[in-house]
């Protein structure tokens, strides 16, 4: 009886256990750009509280608008914009651009099996304050249903219908 309770308990550990070649089980859309002021503080904030996870967990998605600045020229901008919409598809985060339509300085963190919001912060928000807030969103991430997932932070996109 011990034996199958702690062959259950193994499965049940390996099934949760990302490991590198898992798909992520969190992904943080960042909207970036050299230019930024606020992303020159938030992204080396991620970027330490990222190296507290394991390799392939998190998924950093760049979408970098640093093309997008006023004063260049429309077509730089737009294809910037579709650049960046077509990767923010390409990882079930398009919704993200009708929400923030492109401004930098903010990053949301996604459930990275159907793209649910859960999280997001801003340069306020320090590098144990992010740890933090993906420690709590990998545990929903990991544990909550579809559809019971719900976004915190004040400039978190709504909740998926």
């Amino acid at each position: 009886m011990f034996r199958a309770f702690l062959s259950s308990l193994i499965l049940m550990t390996l099934a949760v256990v990302p490991t590198a070649t898992a798909e992520p089980v969190l992904r943080i859309i960042n909207f970036t750009a050299d230019w930024c002021p606020n992303c020159r503080i938030l992204n080396p904030r991620m970027a330490e509280a990222l190296q507290a996870f394991p390799e392939g967990e998190i998924e950093l998605v760049n979408l970098d608008m640093t093309n997008a600045r006023a004063g260049q020229d429309q077509m730089t901008v737009i294809n910037t914009h579709n650049d960046a919409i077509r990767l923010a598809d390409s990882v079930k985060a398009g919704y993200l651009w009708d929400w923030y339509g492109g401004r930098t300085g903010i990053a949301t963190v996604l459930a990275a099996d159907n793209g649910e919001p859960i999280t997001c912060f801003m340069r306020v928000v320090s590098t144990e304050q992010i740890e933090d807030r993906l420690k709590l969103a990998r545990i929903l991430a990991m544990r909550a249903p579809p559809g019971q997932r719900k976004p915190q932070g004040p400039d978190s996109p709504a909740p998926m219908n």
